[in-house]
C-alpha cells in the first residue's frame, strides 16, 4: 500500500479452520473443503504500479511456499487497470466474460461508472446522480446491477441478495452503494470471485486489501494517477468497508474460508466501523466479525511505505501463513519486516479466547529475503506478466 500514507497441508496445522483443507492445488471443484486450490485474493485499490510490486513480489513468496513444501496457492489479482495496460477482469470473471464487457475506463463515450454490455449501457456506480435523490436513476441502477451480475454468473437469486446487500436501505428504498462509482468496477470482479468460491470452485485462504487510508475512513481509496488520489464523494474510486461487510451474509461459505486477512493501507488501525450499539470497533474486532474463522490479520498504525516496499510485508504475511498452516506455529511471531520511520505494522493472531490479539512481533532478519529492494521477486521492475516462473501462480 502506497506512501499516504506441506508436503501438502498438515493435519496438525494451526489454523482450525485449516485443519482438514489441503495447500495443494487440486481444483477438484467438488464442494469437498479438503480439496479445493487455496487462492490468496488481492484487492488493490491503488492500481498505478501494482503490477511491479505487490503483486509479483506476494506471487513470488507463493512460489517460495511451494518450493518448500508447504503447499501450492494461486493468487487472484483484483484492480483497476495497471499503469502497463494489463487488467484483472480474466481472472475474477473469466475471460469470455470480462471481453464482453466494456468499462468506461475505455470507451470515452461512456460516463464514469457506466458498462456497456451486449450494447446496453448499464449504470453500475454513481455519476450525473450522485447525489442519490433520483428515484428513477436508482431503479434502474437496481435492474442494472442485476443484469451485470447475471452475466458473470449469479444465480437470479444471489443477483437479488446483492442488490438487496449494496443497493437498497433499510426501508427498502433503492439507493447507491457505500463505495464510490469508480469502485464499481472492483467490486463487480469481487463479487464475482465470491461466488466462484460460495460454489465451491475454489478456496479463499487469505483476503488482502490495499490502497490509501485516512484514520478513521470506512473506505480505502486509489489513484487517478501517481500521488494524485481518487477521493471525489459517491463518485471517486472509494471502497467501502461497509459494502464488504454487507456482503458477508450474501456469501458465508466464501467469508467463512478465509483463514487471514491483510489491510496493505496506511492507517488502518481506525477504519470507523462501528458495532451494532454504534460502539467504535477495532480493526481485529471488525475482521473477526466479518471474517469468522480468520486465525491471524495484519493492519497499520502510521503511514505504511511506499508500494515498492510494501510488497515485502504482503510476501512476508502469505509465506509466514503457509508456515504455520504447515506447524511451523512460531512463523507468524518474527518478522523481517516490522516498521518505518512514520508507522508500524501489527500482526494479529486468534488465542485462545477466539479473539485476534496482537503478537507484538519481533524482528528476525533472517525470516525473508532483502536484496537490494527486490525482495523474492528479485527482479528490475518488471512486471508479473513479463515473469513465466510467476504467471503459473496465478489463478483464472
Amino acid at each position: 500500500m502506497p506512501d499516504y500514507q506441506q508436503s501438502q497441508t498438515s493435519q496438525s496445522s494451526s489454523s482450525s479452520s485449516s485443519t482438514q483443507r489441503s495447500g495443494g492445488n487440486s481444483g477438484s471443484g467438488t464442494g469437498n473443503q479438503a480439496n479445493l486450490e487455496q487462492v490468496v485474493v488481492y484487492l488493490a485499490q491503488n492500481n498505478t504500479n501494482h503490477e511491479k510490486d505487490e503483486i509479483p513480489e506476494t506471487l513470488a513468496a507463493l512460489k517460495k511456499a511451494d518450493e518448500l513444501g508447504l503447499g501450492k496457492k494461486s493468487l487472484l489479482p483484483i484492480s483497476d487497470t495497471f499503469g502497463n495496460g494489463q487488467d484483472t477482469y480474466g481472472y475474477a470473471m473469466g475471460d469470455e466474460k470480462a471481453s464482453a464487457i466494456t468499462w468506461w475506463h475505455d470507451d470515452e463515450s461512456l460516463k464514469s461508472g457506466q458498462a456497456r454490455l451486449n450494447g446496453q449501457v448499464l449504470n453500475i456506480g454513481a455519476g450525473e446522480y450522485a447525489d442519490g435523490d433520483n428515484a428513477e436513476f436508482l431503479a434502474k441502477m437496481q435492474g442494472d446491477w442485476k443484469t451485470l451480475l447475471s452475466h458473470v454468473g449469479l444465480t437470479d437469486e444471489k443477483c437479488d441478495e446483492v442488490v438487496a446487500a449494496l443497493l437498497t436501505d433499510p426501508e427498502g428504498k433503492a439507493k447507491l452503494t457505500e463505495s464510490g462509482g469508480r469502485a464499481s468496477n472492483e467490486i463487480i470482479q469481487l463479487i464475482s470471485v465470491l461466488n466462484r468460491a460460495e460454489n465451491g470452485e475454489f478456496e479463499i485462504s487469505s483476503l488482502v486489501i490495499s490502497g490509501h487510508h485516512y484514520t478513521g475512513s470506512d473506505e480505502i481509496f486509489g489513484e487517478l494517477a501517481d500521488h494524485s488520489y481518487d477521493t471525489a464523494s459517491r463518485v471517486g474510486d472509494t471502497l467501502s468497508m461497509h459494502d464488504i461487510e454487507a456482503l458477508k451474509d450474501v456469501f458465508p461459505k466464501a467469508y467463512g474460508q478465509v483463514d487471514a486477512f491483510m489491510f496493505s493501507a496506511c492507517n488502518t488501525h481506525s477504519i470507523g466501523m462501528k458495532g451494532e450499539d454504534g460502539s467504535a470497533m477495532s480493526t481485529p474486532e471488525w475482521v473477526s466479525g466479518v471474517f469468522p474463522e480468520a486465525e491471524r490479520s495484519s493492519h497499520w498504525k502510521g503511514i505504511a511505505p511506499g508500494s515498492d516496499t510494501a510488497a515485502f510485508w504482503s510476501g512476508e504475511f502469505v509465506l509466514d501463513q503457509a508456515k504455520e498452516e504447515n506447524g511451523q506455529s512460531g512463523a507468524f511471531n518474527d518478522a523481517m519486516w516490522r516498521a518505518t520511520q512514520k508507522g508500524q505494522n501489527h500482526r494479529f493472531e486468534k488465542g485462545a479466547d477466539g479473539k485476534l490479539t496482537d503478537v507484538n512481533t519481533a524482528r528476525n532478519g533472517s525470516s525473508y529475503v532483502y536484496n537490494d529492494y527486490k525482495g523474492m521477486r528479485n527482479s528490475a521492475g518488471e512486471a508479473y506478466t513479463k515473469r513465466p516462473d510467476l504467471m503459473k501462480y496465478l489463478k483464472k
